[in-house]
């Protein structure tokens, strides 16, 4: 009979549940840790993403050094005029590179709206996201530079779109070859840090390195 009285009453208190302090309790915990841990979680995405970038960034550094390989050390000519990152598309792809997913960041969402934007020191227009028509039109999320340095034996094109950026060779180690999407004025960078401000943007440089540069204005074209 004891027993039978000791089982119906922890039956009792089984069905019995949580009250509704316990309940604010538990729900007072869960959301609390849940503040804790998604700006962590959100870190640790970002800082996947900033990986996966640099990755995608030293791929490409490998693609134009083979390129420079079959085609007498240059690599592939930027145009003054129209998309400059044409040639560099058309240069690698589908011949050194074969996944188009490399040539697009995937932390470029950040900086698509000021992209598109004409407010920021561009002409606007642009895109930097992995979509069909972009791939179409060579709009990819990152910049390929170089920088004029005219042959004075050379007489200049009627049209001075017509002659090719060169990249200098001089201090491979400081010189940047690409980069994250850049735009003198815009405010944010492609990786967000500090609550989506602050942060920077992956630099391939001429030596194939990739690292994670927080200055705004590139000076070592």
């Amino acid at each position: 009979m004891r027993i039978i009285r000791r089982r119906n009453k922890y039956l009792h208190n089984l069905s019995a549940g949580f009250s509704l302090a316990e309940l604010l309790v538990v729900i007072t915990t869960i959301t609390t840790l849940m503040a804790m841990l998604l700006p962590s979680l959100g870190r640790a995405k970002e800082q996947a993403r900033r990986t996966a970038c640099a990755s995608n960034l030293r791929q490409l550094g490998f693609g134009l050094q083979m390129y420079a390989i079959h085609n007498n050390g240059c690599y592939p000519a930027e145009k003054l005029c129209g998309n400059p990152q044409s040639v560099l598309t058309g240069g690698l792809f589908p011949y050194y590179l074969d996944n188009r997913d490399i040539f697009y960041c995937p932390s470029a969402e950040a900086v698509e709206p000021y992209a598109q934007s004409d407010e920021y020191g561009g002409p606007g227009g642009d895109s930097v996201i992995n979509t069909d028509e972009n791939w179409q039109r060579s709009y990819i999320s990152y910049k390929y530079f170089s920088i004029t340095r005219r042959d004075t034996r050379m007489p200049l094109p009627l049209r001075l779109c017509e002659y090719p950026h060169l990249l200098r060779e001089d201090s491979p180690a400081s010189r940047w070859l690409m980069s994250d999407w850049v735009r003198k004025h815009v405010p944010v960078f492609p990786h967000l840090e500090k609550g989506g401000w602050g942060g920077g943007r992956n630099v391939l440089f001429a030596d194939t390195s990739v690292r994670f540069v927080r200055h705004r204005t590139p000076g070592a074209f």
